[in-house]
């Protein structure tokens, strides 16, 4: 079987599948869903991905790494920082008694951070562009750094504090498009060029980042 970096692969027979799909667990386990019983073939479509295959557990492994960092460092504004700069954060972090109560304290700090941060930079660029959203909403989201409504309500994930600034504003810039263009169409993508002309770079740089669950 092929093996892609000496994860483990689990393959799932499912008969009523029509086509076979391959999925990559926070555990690096590659999960084989498919209709074929054929070991040959399935070995042939895992070859025909490994690229994808290896590209994804390359961005599990930096994210573990830095997830193991977590209590000597943060990741703030695009850069490890010392956890020793944050004096307060620190002294938030010594009444957790758990995991879930360490998450939630790291969860707090970068939601102050992006309602300090974030409605300044919000408003530089919709005076800019003429696109003034309804509401803006911060929220912690797990698969997606932003969102805009059909109603003009803008959401921005507070752990976009984990990012640098041009990725911070790559997404507002986004979001705000949004307001004109509900897609992401050509004139949609011109419009965020506009004003950010690094655009697709910013694009393809946050397609290989998830925020952390810290």
């Amino acid at each position: 079987m092929f093996d892609a970096s000496n994860s483990p692969i689990t393959i799932h027979y499912r008969p009523r599948n029509r086509n076979t799909y391959i999925t990559i667990t926070h555990n690096s386990e590659v999960c084989v869903r498919t209709p074929i019983k054929d070991e040959k073939r399935i070995r042939l479509i895992l070859r025909e991905r490994e690229s994808w295959i290896r590209s994804k557990l390359t961005v599990i492994a930096s994210r573990t790494q830095l997830e193991h960092t977590l209590g000597e460092t943060i990741c703030f504004r695009g850069e490890c920082v010392s956890l020793a700069q944050f004096p307060h954060l620190i002294k938030t972090l010594e009444k957790a008694k758990n995991s879930v109560d360490i998450e939630k304290y790291y969860s707090l700090f970068y939601k102050k951070e992006a309602h300090l941060t974030l409605p300044s930079r919000v408003a530089h660029y919709a005076r800019k562009m003429n696109l003034h959203p309804k509401e803006i909403r911060f929220k912690k989201m797990r698969r997606r750094w932003g969102s805009c409504s059909s109603e003009g309500i803008v959401t921005l994930n507070t752990m976009m504090m984990q990012l640098t600034y041009e990725q911070i504003d790559y997404i507002i810039v986004h979001e705000l498009a949004h307001l004109c263009h509900m897609n992401h169409s050509k004139v949609f993508h011109d419009l965020v060029r506009m004003y950010l002309p690094h655009e697709k770079s910013l694009r393809n740089e946050l397609k290989k980042i998830r925020p952390l669950g810290c």
